[in-house]
């Protein structure tokens, strides 16, 4: 008796009405994530095509960066280049794919963000690149840097947040310790979170608006990413704060590519 040979799925000519992936602690181009579920719906590998995508991550990580929670659902058929899915395990979009979106970021999540030693650098002045604004407070040609070495942030109703910032001020050789305290709202500019109706307190004295507005720069500057990225573009429309929990957006995003692996195209 003449037994056939055994043939496998030939996965490069599949076509799938349903395919769905369930992902535990997922390592990234440019981020990680703690679980990952993706569905897509009528896919043709063959001719790089599917009619939907659908993906909810829970803690993806990117950088210092967490995001709780993160789900990305399509509009319409989507055209993909599966050379380059077989090749550099990358979904790489014809043209970008329109999705509804909704992230939930947590009051533990931004807290651990700000006091990672990567994001304390970031908001620090040093002496090389004194702000002339600090001068008015130590004297002008005081060489001095303004140094963060820790943050409690609180979501506050309203959309409200309160940021209280333990600062170290070197003039010379000596570090005098100064806590700032940072009253904001949070709201939407361009698509993208920023912070407005900003008042900053050392002491229960209010700081100048110059001081106030450079620091605000900076801790603006701290989520860039969202809006650089050159796979992702997202837009917000809608926030809400949870006080002492979270804060939820929602919105679209233009979706260029999905990444899966570590190598680059």
């Amino acid at each position: 008796m003449i037994v056939p040979p055994i043939s496998f799925i030939d996965v490069n000519s599949g076509r799938f009405g349903k395919l769905e992936i369930d992902l535990e602690d997922g390592q990234f181009m440019d981020g990680a994530v703690d679980k990952l579920h993706l569905t897509a719906k009528n896919m043709d590998l063959t001719q790089g095509q599917l009619a939907s995508l659908d993906v909810d991550v829970r803690g993806g990580h990117f950088q210092d960066f967490t995001i709780d929670r993160l789900t990305l659902s399509t509009q319409g058929a989507l055209n993909f280049d599966s050379g380059v899915l077989f090749n550099h395990r990358m979904l790489q979009f014809t043209s970008p794919a329109l999705a509804q979106v909704t992230a939930v970021v947590s009051q533990m999540s931004l807290n651990r963000f700000l006091n990672a030693p990567r994001t304390l650098d970031r908001l620090s002045v040093t002496a090389m690149k004194r702000a002339s604004i600090l001068g008015n407070l130590l004297g002008q040609g005081a060489n001095f840097g303004l140094s963060f070495t820790s943050a409690n942030l609180a979501l506050q109703s309203n959309n409200r947040l309160n940021l209280s910032m333990q600062t170290r001020i070197g003039v010379g050789q000596v570090g005098l310790p100064i806590p700032f305290e940072l009253n904001t709202k949070l709201g939407l500019k361009d698509g993208w979170v920023n912070l407005f109706d900003t008042h900053l307190a050392t002491g229960g004295q209010e700081i100048s608006p110059e001081l106030s507005a450079a620091v605000v720069n900076k801790v603006n500057s701290l989520s860039s990413w969202g809006q650089k990225s050159d796979d992702i573009h997202f837009t917000f429309t809608d926030l809400k704060v949870v006080p002492g929990n979270q804060f939820i957006l929602k919105g679209t995003a233009e979706v260029r590519r999905l990444r899966f692996g570590r190598n680059q195209v």
